[in-house]
């Protein structure tokens, strides 16, 4: 006897399309911005939904960013020069770089420096030298203009001399801050530190620590690094400092086994996803690149340390960790540029988060490259000047593709579908 014809239930049916609590549990979980938008124009409720503020943030933070371009400035520069790398461009990357606003060729000012690019911001101050009321801003250069620009309330006092050695935009998402200020000193054994925070228009002291250190670190080089609640920072004593803005308390990360600071360029720290750090090391005519998980590293009481006296730690317990997750010849990779890949002649001047892509200066004849760690694809993105010869940094601008969905007339109903059949 032949079964029964199905029966489909249009009730259940309906009722998953026009429940909103279910449809926001949906939408959260597609990744694929090809599937997000059809699951947007599957009923105007789910439109509706997806187009909340909410919805596309959580979409956008699940989200690859793309390279959209890079801050190229030595210290003799007036202003940075931002440089779009825009090869393979998608519509919406492309169209940015049209719209957007990355210059600053309307801030009529002399030594203009940028601190940091994230989340598709851009932070920048200006000289010292210069008694502006406000010294420090904040760009959105994919705003509308008039509207891409935030002046930051006056800083609190350095420290001391030679600060603030870093500042910082928040890299964690939930973190409502807009930036954080690193001054740091140091005097033979001993380290001081205090984190100023800029949060909701008034600077605090975020927090403050001192350790003695087993090793003095000669001198703390200013291309430091903000990850999920701490600061890293490279020494030209062989070890990387760091400071956990959670407890107040530095602590020291032993970089892997013939490694070695040799000039202020050959080592570079880049940060990666879930607590992964990565470090940048050339060495005669090779790259080496090195991870390590540093969420792992920590759950030792090796190093957990007061804010007065930092003890070391266990010789085997931070080198034997490092990860060598890959080794690249400058000789096949950059030969074509016929540059003597020597040790002196090349340095890391910018690098993307998990060590994706890596700037290189060839200083022999002044190129920059772009170099994609996985293809080992090779690019010459910038040729400095002959008589600009001070060391040059790359900033690189990372762009996640905008949610892009239909608009619909204000009092259609919720039920109605996008499409009559």
């Amino acid at each position: 006897m032949p079964s029964p014809p199905v029966v489909e239930d249009e009730d259940s049916a309906s009722k998953v399309l026009m429940d909103e609590y279910l449809v926001g549990d949906i939408l959260k979980c597609l990744h694929c911005p090809t599937c997000f938008l059809r699951a947007a124009l599957i009923r105007k409720n789910w439109l509706r939904n997806a187009a909340s503020q909410n919805i596309i943030d959580n979409f956008r933070s699940r989200q690859s960013p793309h390279l959209l371009g890079a801050y190229i400035y030595t210290e003799d520069f007036s202003k940075p020069e931002f440089v779009p790398l825009a090869d393979s461009l998608s519509p919406e990357l492309g169209s940015a770089l049209c719209h957007g606003n990355f210059r600053f060729d309307n801030i009529d000012t002399f030594f203009l420096h940028v601190w940091d690019c994230r989340n598709d911001r851009v932070l920048y101050g200006f000289s010292g030298s210069f008694k502006f009321p406000h010294d420090l801003a904040v760009r959105m250069p994919l705003h509308p203009l008039g509207q891409e620009t935030s002046v930051l309330p006056p800083q609190p006092p350095t420290t001391w001399q030679e600060c603030p050695h870093a500042m910082f935009l928040p890299d964690e998402d939930g973190d409502e801050s807009s930036c954080y200020r690193l001054d740091i000193a140091y005097k033979n054994h001993t380290v001081y530190a205090r984190v100023f925070v800029l949060k909701d228009e008034t600077w605090a002291t975020h927090s403050e620590a001192m350790a003695d250190l087993i090793r003095p670190p000669k001198e703390i080089l200013t291309r430091s690094l903000l990850m999920n609640g701490k600061i890293y920072m490279l020494t030209m004593a062989g070890y990387i400092l760091a400071l956990d803005l959670a407890n107040w308390s530095f602590f020291t990360v032993d970089l892997p086994g013939g490694v070695e600071y040799e000039y202020s360029s050959n080592l570079a720290l880049c940060r990666g996803d879930n607590s992964v750090l990565y470090l940048f090391h050339l060495k005669e005519d090779k790259l080496f690149v090195w991870m390590q998980r540093m969420n792992d590293h920590l759950k030792g009481d090796k190093l957990i340390v007061s804010t007065t006296c930092l003890q070391s730690m266990d010789g085997n317990n931070a080198a034997t960790q490092w990860i060598l997750s890959d080794t690249i010849s400058l000789h096949e990779t950059c030969g074509h540029l016929r540059v003597q890949g020597c040790m002196g002649d090349v340095s890391v001047v910018g690098v993307g988060d998990n060590a994706e892509f890596v700037f290189l200066e060839f200083e022999e004849n002044g190129i920059i490259v772009y170099m994609h760690i996985k293809s080992r694809k090779v690019k010459v993105v910038y040729q400095r000047g002959p008589d600009n010869d001070i060391a040059i940094r790359v900033l690189p601008f990372m762009m996640v593709c905008p949610v892009v969905l239909p608009k619909f007339a204000a009092g259609e109903s919720k039920s109605e579908g996008l499409h009559q059949e």
